[in-house]
């Protein structure tokens, strides 16, 4: 027996099974007993039955060509969604995948983490970034199996896991087969804006939602088990993707509230430990605001989840609840959210409400026949409580479909202006080594590449492997270091404040055209600017110099070399040197076979001091004698061999750059790998013994 025929036997044993399950009976009201209670007379009811012979005898050659394959789809849905899915997948790579938008920063990120996987910090985006911050799992998992291929398996078993779960909620979802479809489309339309990281988050929280909704009934009292299988793919749903972290605490709050405390710690505690160690570890700030009209489609999407789903499904009412509350705080409250809170609507809304719409179906049916309070005699028109009865029922079902509507309009309209706004030019592929041959030419890796970014986005993934860029693809960071491009602010002037402050040696123009973020620098840049010179250029590139621009080092030391993952730079005299990354404490120093040095010990003239000090505490000895003033240096004492790093004071701008305390003149290669403790930090005391208070040095000028 199939699982959806079991769902159909035990829905006519027990219609009503399940925490959140709405009345499952389609059947009429059995006659009312009591006074007034006569004989039901049985009208023939001939209109309703003529309509239905004309409809049968319309739909007869359809139902034979389609109704034994229609039957099995229905009672095998996680195997038609799956399959659809899968094939659907199939159809976007060959037909419709590209490298731009959302897939271009995908494809940087798992060709960083293939380069250089043991780096915690990202020189070649934005002065630096943690991978961290965008993804634990996912650039791993994009460069092992590639991007596309991610983005195809995640989808096909996202889909089937979200059929499992329409299928296995007995009593409350009537017909699974068709919102399971209307999750292939939301996942497919997912994939066309290519959501990759999003999309495999969303896989290990389906996996998550299934096992505390589909958990064996005769496991029920095993709840440490569910618990055990819930709770790690939720904290891998979380590593892969925060976002499906925070929808899946949002259905562990919805839960909570309603009860089920057990399902909602499983669901819940884990996405919160994900997010709080990764805040904490690899600190990140950003910002993205969110439009209006950004906000209020899935606004509206969640109140009609809340007010037209069955009052008996208090789970999901709950969530659209929180649901509704969180996109408008985020549209209210600038995060690094931001419009990202769309993605559950934009998944999930059209499932929810044509899983849905059968209730309200039954209900307009039942309100169309003769119901106890209302009889009606055959012929007779309705009573005017009946037609109340009709028309308020009606409305609801009328409410969902055009609600159902509304959130297909817009995901297939998103996914549509995704593809048209994100294709980049055919130049990107076919028309960039000479680009890159004149970047090299120049000696452009010692300073960082401000590539004036495309709508495409194309440059965050095709520049990395050859110069760092002053920006890349992240609208958070993008917004929360560079406001300028965003705020009406930028003018020649401010542009070289800023070309100086991110240490920019050259500036690239491409044809292609220009991200919202970059408009005002494109149209400004191709103006032509006094301290801007072009060097050279084609039909798809113009490539201009920095006049006298600012290095990425202040201080006696000259760059090498800049790479993706490490800062070479050339020490002429010991002292301190300014260099222009944003501090991490991940940052520490490197051997030429990049191994880690060791970080300044503590001198064992030192140690000893700190032991003739415990040996002498009055304390310690019970004396109350008070020792004698010693002519040792208080605090401890360190030898700093190989270098360290500690954060420089913030500067006018608020930036914080990274100092290196050289012990002698050589080469320091400055990186971060992933390593307990981290980085190669001064400790507290050099820094006082050698520098008193820590200021930031002035910069060279220009």
């Amino acid at each position: 027996m199939t699982t959806a025929e079991r769902q159909t036997q035990d829905r006519a044993q027990d219609p009503a099974h399940g925490p959140d399950a709405a009345p499952a009976s389609d059947a009429a009201p059995a006659p009312a007993s009591g006074p007034g209670s006569g004989p039901v007379v049985a009208a023939p009811a001939a209109p309703a039955a003529s309509g239905e012979t004309e409809a049968g005898a319309a739909a007869g050659p359809l139902r034979r060509a389609f109704g034994p394959a229609l039957g099995w789809a229905r009672l095998h849905p996680v195997a038609v969604a799956t399959g659809l899915a899968a094939l659907l997948h199939l159809v976007w790579f060959f037909a419709v995948a590209n490298s731009g938008g959302d897939l271009a920063a995908q494809d940087a990120w798992a060709e960083f983490v293939g380069r250089h996987p043991d780096s915690a910090y990202n020189l070649a985006w934005y002065g630096g970034m943690h991978p961290v911050s965008y993804s634990v799992v996912s650039p791993y998992v994009m460069y092992m199996i590639g991007v596309r291929t991610t983005i195809m398996i995640a989808g096909t078993v996202s889909a089937g896991l979200l059929a499992m779960i329409l299928t296995r909620c007995r009593g409350a979802v009537r017909e699974p087969l068709w919102p399971a479809l209307a999750g292939v489309y939301g996942l497919l339309c997912n994939a066309v804006s290519g959501r990759v990281t999003f999309g495999l988050g969303v896989m290990f929280a389906l996996g998550a939602v299934a096992a505390v909704f589909c958990w064996p009934r005769k496991w029920a009292e095993r709840r440490w088990a569910k618990a055990a299988a819930a709770a790690p793919l939720a904290a891998l749903a979380t590593a892969s993707s925060p976002v499906a972290g925070l929808f899946l605490g949002l259905i562990a709050a919805a839960l909570f509230l309603n009860g089920r405390r057990p399902g909602a710690y499983a669901l819940g505690l884990a996405p919160a430990a994900v997010v709080g160690l990764s805040s904490w570890l690899f600190p990140f700030s950003g910002t993205q605001p969110m439009k209006l009209i950004s906000a209020a489609l899935p606004f509206g999407c969640a109140l009609a989840a809340l007010f037209l789903v069955p009052k008996g499904w208090k789970t999901v009412r709950t969530a659209s609840a929180i649901y509704a509350l969180g996109v408008a705080l985020t549209w209210a409250i600038d995060s690094q959210v931001g419009s990202n809170v769309t993605r559950l609507a934009m998944l999930f809304g059209g499932a929810v409400l044509l899983a849905a719409l059968p209730y309200e179906a039954a209900r307009g049916g039942e309100a169309s026949a003769a119901s106890p309070g209302f009889p009606a005699s055959p012929g007779s028109p309705a009573s005017p409580a009946r037609r109340r009865l009709l028309r308020g029922r009606t409305r609801r079902w009328y409410g969902l479909v055009l609600a159902l509507v509304g959130v297909t309009a817009w995901i297939t309209v998103n996914s549509v202006t995704d593809i048209v706004r994100t294709t980049p030019l055919a130049s990107w592929s076919r028309e960039l080594a000479p680009l890159v041959d004149q970047l090299q030419k120049a000696n452009a890796d010692r300073g960082r590449v401000e590539v004036v970014p495309a709508s495409s986005h194309r440059e965050s993934s095709a520049f990395p492997a050859y110069v760092n860029l002053a920006r890349g693809w992240n609208r958070q960071a993008d917004l929360e270091r560079n406001p300028l491009f965003y705020d009406d602010t930028l003018t020649a002037d401010s542009y070289r404040e800023w070309l100086d402050r991110w240490a920019v040696h050259y500036v690239v123009l491409p044809a292609d055209n220009p991200d919202e973020g970059g408009r005002d620098e494109a149209k400004l840049v191709r103006e032509g600017l006094p301290y801007l010179q072009q060097v050279w250029g084609d039909a798809n590139w113009q490539l201009f110099k920095v006049v006298n621009p600012t290095d990425l080092v202040a201080g006696p030391a000259t760059v090498v070399r800049a790479s993706a993952d490490q800062l070479v730079i050339d020490v002429k005299q010991a002292g301190r040197v300014l260099v222009r990354i944003p501090h991490s404490p991940w940052l520490g120093l490197v051997d030429g076979e990049g191994r880690p040095v060791a970080p300044p010990q503590e001198t064992a003239e030192s140690k000893r001091a700190a032991e003739s000090k415990k040996t002498a505490d009055p304390k310690r000895t019970g004396a109350s004698k008070e020792p004698e003033a010693s002519a040792e240096p208080k605090g401890k004492q360190y030898e700093n061999t190989a270098g360290c790093l500690f954060s420089a004071v913030p500067d006018a701008t608020g930036d914080v750059w990274t100092e290196l305390l050289a012990p002698a003149p050589g080469e320091y290669r400055v990186a971060a790998k992933y390593q307990l403790p981290r980085g190669t930090p001064c400790p507290e005391e050099l820094i006082v013994e050698v520098l008193g208070t820590p200021e930031r040095p002035t910069p060279q000028g220009p």
